[in-house]
Formats: structure tokens, C-alpha cells, sequence
């Protein structure tokens, strides 16, 4: 990044803060010194915006040819956890929006949780949902939320690059942003249905516009503000880190008198209006999916984890980089008595999000991460202008440099970031889903939660009607045991084979899965004793067939299917 000199001089008051009453105690803040503004935009603002199409369409285009390739679009929805869970709930609004405006939205709700017991509003909050619920009503498939991860991405990309443009030149901003598309983290999530990329959209969208106000503090830029922070905290709730990017960000430019005028105050009120209900109602959930440690306890695991997951994450000379950057960033700024407010707010974001990792007991995992991307990228590419270069060298060699210490994390990861899950699509499709007058089907799947989600998903997908549904899929998990959302405190609900086949006959399961894809010393106590009920010889239950499962492409598994006789 080229930093932009600021001058200090006495701040001058807008005509909407001289407006404003200043109490006797508060007029010593009127000879403090405030930094000039106004030229925080210059290195690049104007030329910067004639490559933001091109970051654009490469993105989009790169993104969607790697989601082809690296099997995002064939591959079933078992690559995560939460992907099914993502995917069934967008399905549910869906076709609320489709079929059951009307109704109370509480009672579809539940009615379809029932069916498709992967639906996880509420645990999740509602945006990722409105914005793909839509574009399911476009076109109802899986491939239309793995088109809209990769647009996402790639407007993420060209918000880092336009945010870029304002303290970098535009080669080096449009490099840094379109190297972060490589990073392996970045590509994985691509192929997954997640709600992690939008954040992070939302929160470099939050940066741009808080910085943005800084330089022009008005009533509307600040309630703009407002809106995004709300829709990232409605997108995922340790968005609340955002709330630290107006304090802190305004603190580091050294415009003390904004915190006293309306406008600054005005940022809060969307967020407490739009994104507060939701939080507020959603806490008792929110906490079954938090560790049981306290934030002190879970600090002292994160600090190690994150400090080692992150030169894993971007490598290590884009790491080194980019805190050479923000450090030599910050130096300056001190040296200036402020920060300009780009600068400043993508490091206010940067530290309230890692405040979230750090403290937040959510459990730790290196997708989190992507929201430090966009900053990290950036500040790395600022770090390498920071190095002496030959005057002929320097327009070339930098951009050339900072892509291939991107392309380091993927070329030394043991991975690649491809996905390969097979087999649970088509034993849902095997297994006949019921057609318009069939009687009503009830299925009973027992696997881990990503292969329990995988066939939930795919029966959700491919059932004709689901409101009311002619298919009720029960998971093995609830079904034949009981923990919380985080699987602690398991215990079996049957304790032998003729007590676990009288409970199949009253809940009138008509089809069972049993998923040996997953390694022996990990199958639940459940599973094993199902797999015994169904090899036992009874008379009510006979083979279907088995499937062919593969959940990462050098290992294979079998699904086994039963029916009743």
C-alpha cells in the first residue's frame, strides 16, 4: 500500500456539528488536533476504477470454472457439517415464499424441520437464507447456491480491490485482491454452501463505508453503515465485531469531536433496530453451538490455534508481510498523530473480528479466518512496497511477488481444495422417492452429521411436494439417541435389538440407511446397534441394496440399504 501523508492542523467543525450544542466541559476538544481527510483517496481513486469490471469478471470466472472443476457442482451436499443445514433452510423459505405465505411461518417452520430435520434457523440468523431463497424459486437445484458462493467471492474479490484502489495503485490493489481467490481457504469454501464468504463481504462492504464517513460525516453515510453492519450480524452473528470498527476506527484517525455529534451516534441505530430482535431472541439457541468453556478458557485455546493457523492459512511471507504493513501502518500514523480512515477502519475491523475468534467459545476452525483475508491481502501487498526495489523492477516485480507467496499455501497444502462426496445423492434416488398420491414414506439415515445432512438434503431436493411433505426423513442421531447441537451428553434411546425394532414399527419407518463410510472406531452407539437390528434376521426388515459412498477421493465406503419386507 502507499501510504498518503497526512498534515495535522486544527479541526474545523462541519456546519452540522456547529449546530450542535457543545457542553462547557466538552470545548478543550476543540483545540485538539485532527487529521486532514480529505486526500485519503488519491492513490488511486480515479485510474483504479477502469480495472474494477476486468477484477470482476476474472473473478467470477475463475471461481466458476473452479467449482466445476474441483467437483463442487457433481459432488453431494456432505463436504461440511453445516452445508446441508444451509441448503435445506434456504430450501424451507423457499418454498414458504413459493407455497405457504398464509401461513404462520412458525408452524411451517417446525412442520417442515420435522420433515427435513436439517432446517437450522435460528441456530443460523435469516439473510444467507432471504438472499438464496429467492434465486431457488429461479431455479430449484444445489448448483444455484454454488453459483451464488461464487459470485459472492468474486464480489468480494472486487470490494478488496475497490477498497484497495484507495491506498494502493490499481495493479497492485487489482493482484491482491484477485491473489486472494487462491488461497486455499478462499477455494474450498467456493465449493461448499456456507454463509462464510457473505460475511466477509459485509464486513470489507462495512469498511468502505465507514471509512467513507470518516471523510465526510453525514447522517445518511452513517445509517448506511448501519444497514450493512446489520445485514453481516443477521449473516452470521460474530459479525458483532463490527461494532468495534466505529470506536476504534475513529479513534485511530484522531476525529475525537465526531463522537458527539449526531451522525456518529446514528451508525448504532440500524444495528440495534434491525440485527438487536434477532439476536436477542436467538441467545438460548445461539448457545447450544458454543463450547462449555468459559471466554477466559477458550482465549488461551484460541491464541495458540489461530497464531499457528494463520501462517497455514495465507503462508508465512504473506503473513510476515502483512504485519510488517500494518506495523509500519501504525508507526506512521502515530508519527502523523492519526491513521487516514482507510487504514484505519480496515485495522479497526481487522481487530474487532479477531476479538470474536479469540473470545467467542464457538469452537475453533481455520474458515473463520476468511474474514481477515481482504485486510491481510492487502497490508501484504502494502508490506512489499515497503521493500527497496530497482525503479524498473518495481511495476512488475511486486504484483509478480505477492502471487506467488499466494500460491505458496496451496501448493504446500497436503490437500488440494477439491470436493469428492458421492453416493448419498444416488441412494436417496435408489430408494424411489414418492410420487403426487403415493402413500407417505418414512426414512430413518444413520451416519455421522455430514452424511445424516447429505441424505436429508438430497431427499429435500428431489421430493415433489414437502408442503405437506410426502417423505419424513428421521435422523439416526435424534432418533435413536439423544445430545445436544454440539453432541455432548450422548446417550443411546434403545438398549437392544428387539427394543430398537419395536420403536421402527411405531414410528412407521418404511426405509433404512446404515453408513459404514465411516471409520469403525468413529461409529456412534446407534449405528452399531441398528446395523446388528437389521443383520438380526428378522422377518420385518430385508435388504434393498448397497451403495457405493466416497466422502474424500482416496477413501470408499458403503451405504447400506434396508426395507421393510
Amino acid at each position: 500500500m502507499q501510504s498518503t501523508k497526512i498534515t495535522a492542523h486544527t479541526y474545523s467543525p462541519s456546519v452540522e456539528e456547529s449546530l450542535l450544542y457543545t457542553p462547557p466541559c466538552h470545548m478543550f476538544l476543540q483545540a485538539l488536533p485532527m487529521s486532514n481527510c480529505q486526500n485519503q483517496f488519491k492513490p488511486g481513486a480515479g485510474s483504479g476504477s477502469k480495472l474494477l469490471p476486468a477484477v470482476l469478471v476474472v473473478s467470477i470466472l475463475f471461481t466458476l470454472a473452479f467449482a466445476v472443476g474441483a467437483g463442487g457442482f457433481s459432488s453431494d451436499l456432505g463436504g461440511d457439517p453445516d452445508e446441508a443445514a444451509h441448503a435445506v433452510t434456504s430450501l424451507m423459505l423457499r418454498d414458504y415464499l413459493g407455497s405457504g405465505l398464509g401461513q404462520h411461518p412458525m408452524h411451517f417452520a417446525k412442520a417442515y424441520y420435522a420433515d427435513f430435520p436439517r432446517v437450522a434457523l435460528g441456530h443460523y440468523p435469516p439473510l444467507y437464507y432471504v438472499l438464496t431463497a429467492p434465486l431457488l424459486l429461479v431455479h430449484n437445484s444445489v448448483s444455484t447456491l454454488l453459483v451464488f458462493q461464487a459470485l459472492t467471492l468474486s464480489l468480494l474479490a472486487a470490494l478488496t480491490y475497490f477498497i484497495g484502489c484507495r491506498c494502493l495503485k490499481p495493479l497492485s490493489a487489482a493482484v491482491a485482491s484477485l491473489s486472494m481467490l487462491l488461497l486455499p481457504l478462499a477455494l474450498k469454501l467456493t465449493l461448499h454452501v456456507m454463509s462464510d464468504i457473505l460475511l466477509a463481504t459485509l464486513c470489507v462492504w462495512a469498511v468502505m463505508l465507514w471509512a467513507s464517513y470518516l471523510q465526510h460525516p453525514t447522517v445518511s453515510r452513517a445509517l448506511t453503515w448501519g444497514c450493512v453492519a446489520a445485514a453481516a450480524i443477521l449473516t452470521k452473528g460474530s459479525a458483532m465485531g463490527l461494532c468495534l470498527l466505529p470506536p476504534l476506527g475513529t479513534l485511530l484517525t484522531g476525529r475525537w469531536r465526531l463522537i458527539f455529534t449526531w451522525s456518529w451516534w446514528c451508525a448504532a441505530a440500524p444495528v440495534a433496530i434491525l440485527a438487536g430482535p434477532w439476536m436477542i431472541y436467538s441467545t438460548g439457541i445461539s448457545k447450544e453451538g458454543m463450547t462449555l468453556l468459559t471466554p477466559a478458557q477458550y482465549f488461551v485455546q484460541a491464541v495458540p490455534f489461530y497464531l499457528k493457523a494463520m501462517p497455514g492459512v495465507f503462508g508465512w511471507p504473506l503473513t510476515l508481510l502483512a504485519v510488517a504493513g500494518v506495523v509500519h501502518s501504525l508507526v506512521a500514523g502515530w508519527r502523523q498523530q492519526a491513521l487516514d480512515p482507510v487504514h484505519a477502519s480496515l485495522f479497526a475491523m481487522a481487530v474487532g473480528m479477531t476479538l470474536v475468534l479469540l473470545l467467542v467459545p464457538v469452537g475453533l476452525s481455520t474458515r473463520y479466518l476468511l474474514t481477515l483475508a481482504p485486510p491481510v491481502m492487502l497490508a501484504a501487498a502494502y508490506g512489499l512496497t515497503l521493500l527497496p526495489w530497482p525503479v524498473k523492477l518495481e511495476r512488475w516485480a511486486q504484483p509478480a511477488l505477492l502471487i506467488c507467496f499466494a500460491l505458496l499455501p496451496l501448493l504446500n497444502a497436503d490437500i488440494w481444495p477439491t470436493k469428492d462426496v458421492h453416493g448419498f445423492d444416488s441412494a436417496v434416488s435408489r430408494s424411489g422417492l414418492p410420487k403426487h398420491g403415493d402413500a407417505k414414506q418414512n426414512w430413518l439415515v444413520a451416519s455421522d452429521p455430514n452424511g445424516e445432512g447429505a441424505v436429508i438434503a438430497a431427499a429435500a431436493f428431489g421430493c415433489p411436494q414437502r408442503s405437506p411433505s410426502l417423505l419424513r426423513v428421521y435422523r439416526g442421531s435424534k432418533e435413536l439417541s439423544s445430545s445436544d447441537w454440539m453432541g455432548r451428553g450422548y446417550v443411546t434411546a434403545v438398549g437392544s435389538v428387539p427394543e430398537l425394532l419395536d420403536h421402527l414399527d411405531k414410528a412407521g419407518i418404511t426405509r433404512v440407511f446404515v453408513d459404514l463410510s465411516i471409520p469403525e472406531a468413529q461409529r456412534p452407539a446407534h449405528l452399531k446397534l441398528l446395523l446388528s437390528a437389521m443383520q438380526s434376521g428378522d422377518a420385518r426388515w430385508k435388504p434393498s441394496f448397497e451403495q457405493p459412498v466416497m466422502r474424500v477421493w482416496w477413501e470408499n465406503g458403503t451405504m447400506l440399504v434396508y426395507e421393510r419386507s
